[in-house]
């Protein structure tokens, strides 16, 4: 006789399930599969990274400065009059509904 609608049945299918897929009984994560390499060349892994003098890399950062210091300001000339539109809103409906 069984219990319940097969909850058990289900629950063990799904701890059978999750233990076929861990990582040690993954095919892709056997020592012996070497597919996953697309590459043998080790040179071509590595990165190369621009190089550039201080007086460039000082002048990068102020152009980067600049551009987050006007961010900035324009965010908070957006949350401004979005606050005043809303004290606005808010002060019109407290009037209408008095």
């Amino acid at each position: 006789m069984g219990f319940g609608a097969g909850h058990v049945i289900d629950m063990m299918n799904r701890m059978k399930q999750n233990r076929s897929q861990m990582p040690s009984k993954r095919t892709q994560f056997n020592e012996n599969n070497k597919q996953g390499d697309l590459s043998t060349d080790k040179d071509s892994r590595q990165l190369n990274f621009k190089t550039v003098s201080e007086q460039e890399l000082d002048e990068i950062k102020k152009d980067i400065q600049m551009q987050a210091k006007a961010e900035r300001k324009k965010d908070l000339k957006l949350v401004a009059v979005l606050f005043a539109v809303g004290l606005i809103l808010m002060i019109g409906i407290w009037i209408w509904l008095s």
